[in-house]
């Protein structure tokens, strides 16, 4: 079987959204103030070697959802679960330990620093030996050779771009199992974006990484995408594979749009 983006998918007796997610945040209650409730019961689960999408309008729960799910902002009622393990209210340290990378919108790069000691601190939780932090430098290195080529400069002298491709082999450093991406192409021009679009695919179906995106870009987000979930007004009202809504991009932003009440 090959999906709309021309994935070659193994044979299976049971589809992959029916098995057990390696992650999820199950009927997640969150806000930011007392007795304002931003997420309002909202399920969303991922699966290694798979890409689940969250959409929806501004405002309605998208970045609050994973950032729930990080540990910044502990849910009021709900389960974040890891192969099944209860991990609601672990700290982002923590999290990352479990496994778990998280990739903000905004940029989270020291620019008076080189790209390599940027690089290095994407293992700052962990105790490596010199030799294996070095193995590692190599083999991000061999996925991003623009990377390599910019490891001596500061980092702010990057493009916007290439920034974030420093940003997500800095989280390869720590080999997660776990990526919660936030707007991976926000202020990057089209052009690099879709070489990012690229990257994040990569994760999931050449890395085996389980990835929740949230994305405004809705079409190329899509494009990389396996599951879908829309959301409004902090709960989903939607959900399913990919290809279940729509053999188009047009048809599923247009039940997006209806779903949504826009």
């Amino acid at each position: 079987m090959t999906t709309m983006a021309g994935r070659a998918q193994p044979a299976s007796s049971e589809p992959y959204y029916e098995s057990a997610p390696h992650f999820s945040g199950e009927e997640l209650v969150a806000g930011y103030t007392r007795d304002i409730d931003i997420l309002r019961g909202l399920t969303a689960r991922i699966w290694k070697g798979r890409i689940s999408c969250v959409v929806g309008p501004n405002g309605t729960g998208k970045s609050t959802l994973l950032k729930a799910m990080f540990g910044f902002l502990r849910p009021s009622a709900g389960q974040i679960l890891l192969d099944g393990q209860d991990i609601t209210g672990s700290p982002p340290h923590q999290m990352l330990s479990l496994g778990v990378a998280y990739l903000p919108q905004r940029p989270s790069l020291f620019p008076y620093l080189t790209v390599e000691s940027n690089l290095r601190l994407g293992l700052w939780h962990a105790r490596l030996k010199k030799s294996e932090i070095q193995d590692r430098l190599d083999r991000v290195y061999a996925r991003f050779p623009v990377v390599e080529s910019k490891r001596r400069q500061p980092a702010g002298q990057l493009s916007g771009g290439q920034q974030r491709q420093v940003e997500i082999a800095r989280s390869l450093m720590a080999e997660p199992s776990v990526y919660l991406i936030d707007e991976p192409t926000a202020g990057i021009d089209p052009q690099t974006s879709e070489s990012i679009y690229e990257i994040v695919a990569g994760l999931a179906h050449e890395l085996g990484k389980a990835v929740l995106l949230v994305d405004q870009d809705i079409r190329s987000a899509l494009d990389i995408t396996d599951y879908v979930y829309v959301v409004k007004t902090g709960a989903v009202v939607a959900s399913g594979p990919r290809e279940e809504f729509g053999g188009d991009t047009d048809a599923l932003v247009a039940r997006w749009l209806y779903a949504s009440g826009e």
